[in-house]
């Protein structure tokens, strides 16, 4: 099998596995909604972030090493040495957050979100120590158990979540859950990498460690800002906000990161791997394809949801304060467009080896972010929400020049990028025609508007992109044929 249908078959397993553990979540995510108000869900979300951020902290490029460096003679050595550092620095950095994380929440104008501060902990350290199998599964390129333990963790969080929280036990049933949720990751992952793989001791070596953390720190402060510019935004929310503007916020943040998350972020988790196994003076040509692929498939994807964003969120959500999630969707929906293309240029840069570059990128990301919440929050909440959009837009646009200095084509990355836009506009002209027409009519029913809509708008885009994009639509059909076959 070729390694670009491989990486198509890995990239096929988990989109189609985690999108169906993920749409269970989001389901689960929705249901809950009548039975917690915003408030608590923005005390559980900046407990949660406190968390991830103390886990963050500690996690130098580890898994990456393992990934790129792990191959080899050097295999078992290389992956105990990241075990170690995962494990020692997890136990210190997460039980130091469990202590005293909660005197840092009035901080963020929740106090009562010290409560699950240590329940966070346990479930985000449970979820660290799957991090070395998931790892060695990834550099052997299988990736049917992560993709299974994507989905089946969703489903375990969902079933648990509702639950509890229809049994009473309030923003408790979401920290309960999401212990739930990491130690049936954990065990599938376990169960599919072995012990041996990761855990197997060789003799501790500091040059070992050296080399890790030269190749590492950069890519450590490159994932603690990309992981700050997703998720610290919600903790400025709500400091100039509230809780219940971080409850609106965080659901209506989710469910825009569906298509990057769903599908952008695990193709980019095949893609890291392919990349390192090829050959330099390929990879140029490697990025082109995936960058016209990947923007294929999210474009439609992160741009009809927000097209739809209105009749969507007064379809599902309770006619309540849950309604302010619509515009913040509408908003954020940008993220789903740009952030895939981060993730494809990180990937080539990792494989080449020019992580600095990544570092600073997305340093650049999370002060453009939390510097634009801070100046945009006078006019209120979803202007504020519109420094997503330019955060992420501007590291897109800015990595996309990185690499072409790198010898990246231009010209077919732009046009990669900008076919399947222009069957967006497409898409976008047909649904506001559309949605226009039944409102005139008469048929303004969300449970009318929202599948005709949906219908009319991939009619489009499909008929739009076989024009506009036919090479690479082609070569996606092509990619996903094969996949199937196997």
């Amino acid at each position: 099998m070729s390694l670009a249908n491989k990486a198509a078959r890995g990239a096929l397993w988990t989109v189609v596995s985690s999108m169906g553990g993920r749409a269970v979540g989001v389901v689960g995510t929705l249901m809950m909604t009548r039975f917690l108000a915003p408030e608590t869900i923005g005390e559980v979300a900046d407990a949660t972030i406190l968390c991830m951020t103390a886990n963050w902290l500690t996690i130098w490029g580890f898994g990456q090493y393992a990934v790129v460096k792990g191959r080899g003679d050097d295999a078992l050595e290389v992956t105990f040495h990241a075990t170690v550092a995962y494990v020692v620095l997890g136990i210190l950095s997460l039980g130091l957050i469990a202590l005293f994380g909660g005197r840092l929440t009035p901080m963020l104008n929740a106090p009562l979100a010290a409560e699950f501060v240590p329940g966070m902990a346990l479930a985000i350290f449970i979820r660290r120590l799957s991090a070395m199998p998931e790892r060695v599964l990834t550099r052997d390129m299988m990736f049917r158990a992560s993709g299974m333990a994507l989905g089946l963790g969703e489903v375990a969080y969902a079933v648990s979540a509702l639950g509890l929280a229809a049994l009473g036990h309030g923003g408790m049933s979401i920290v309960y859950a999401n212990i739930v949720q990491s130690v049936v990751m954990f065990l599938i992952l376990v169960r599919a990498a072995g012990f041996r793989s990761w855990t197997t001791p060789t003799p501790l070596r500091w040059s070992r460690f050296k080399a890790m953390l030269k190749f590492g720190v950069p890519l450590g402060i490159q994932g603690i800002a990309n992981s700050a510019s997703r998720y610290w935004d919600k903790l400025a929310i709500s400091h100039f906000f509230g809780t219940g503007a971080v409850g609106t916020y965080n659901m209506a943040y989710n469910l825009a990161d569906i298509p990057a998350i769903q599908v952008g972020e695990q193709i980019a988790l095949v893609l890291m791997p392919s990349m390192a196994a090829l050959p330099p003076e390929r990879r140029p040509a490697a990025l082109e394809r995936t960058s016209a692929l990947l923007s294929l498939i999210i474009f439609p994807l992160a741009i009809g949801l927000g097209l739809v964003a209105y009749p969507l969120i007064s379809l599902l959500l309770p006619n309540n304060k849950w309604q302010e999630v619509a515009p913040l969707l509408a908003v954020l929906t940008s993220l789903s467009v740009f952030r895939p293309i981060t993730w494809v240029l990180s990937a080539y840069l990792e494989a080449e080896g020019k992580t600095n570059r990544l570092m600073l990128l997305e340093i650049a990301k999370i002060a453009i972010l939390l510097g634009g919440i801070w100046l945009l929050s006078p006019y209120g909440l979803r202007a504020a929400a519109a420094a997503v959009g330019i955060a992420f837009g501007f590291t897109a646009i800015t990595g996309i020049a990185v690499v072409v200095r790198e010898g990246v084509s231009p010209g077919r990355l732009f046009l990669g990028f900008v076919r399947p836009m222009i069957a967006c506009v497409v898409m976008g002209a047909a649904v506001y025609i559309t949605g226009r027409v039944l409102i005139g009519g008469g048929l303004d029913h969300p449970g009318i508007l929202l599948p005709i809509e949906i219908v009319v708008g991939g009619v489009a885009y499909v008929a739009a992109a076989l024009i506009v994009a036919r090479e690479t639509s082609i070569d996606l059909l092509r990619l996903l044929k094969g996949a199937l076959k196997k």
